[in-house]
């Protein structure tokens, strides 16, 4: 029985070693001052619960693009400012709770520091205050309906990504 759980765990080793994916960078995230940032509210979230939803959400988003990169790649990231799509509005109950309201108006935005570095630690690409926005976040033909309550956030980056990093990798 021992025999067969130890060959059991050998093969998914190796499976998992044959099928790893070429790509292998990684993503660096830092968070600066997120108490100065314009819009990071919950109606019905503690302002830490929020930030680590956030970093969560928006951090894995970095990381998992980077993983597209060639092995021993970074992607460093400093957010400096973020202000989330919607307004959160209050809504009479009980608790005080307020919903996040999804308008035209109230568009994602996101600012923030990044360098690409290579394997030998040469940096191969960097800008500061890099500006991000989606003022056509809901009627964009490619905007769909999900769980992920920072779905147009998501969206954002990885059009930054596509459009700016991998080509110059590629």
């Amino acid at each position: 029985m021992a025999m067969r759980f130890l060959f059991n765990a050998g093969m998914a080793a190796a499976l998992l070693a044959f099928s790893a994916p070429a790509s292998a960078g990684e993503a660096l995230v830092e968070w600066k001052d997120p108490d100065g940032y314009t819009d990071i509210r919950s109606g019905a979230q503690s302002a830490e619960g929020m930030r680590k939803s956030i970093a969560r959400s928006l951090g894995g988003e970095f990381s998992e693009l980077a993983a597209l990169l060639p092995l021993g790649y970074r992607l460093t990231v400093t957010v400096t400012d973020l202000d989330l799509a919607g307004e959160v509005d209050p809504v009479p109950t009980r608790q005080m709770r307020g919903i996040r309201v999804l308008k035209d108006i109230y568009f994602p935005r996101m600012t923030f520091d990044y360098r690409l570095t290579d394997a030998g630690g040469a940096v191969l690409l960097g800008q500061s205050a890099v500006a991000l926005k989606d003022m056509q976040y809901l009627t964009s033909s490619r905007t769909t309906r999900t769980g992920d309550p920072f779905y147009s956030e998501r969206k954002m980056i990885r059009d930054w990504f596509n459009q700016r990093i991998l080509p110059e990798v590629k």
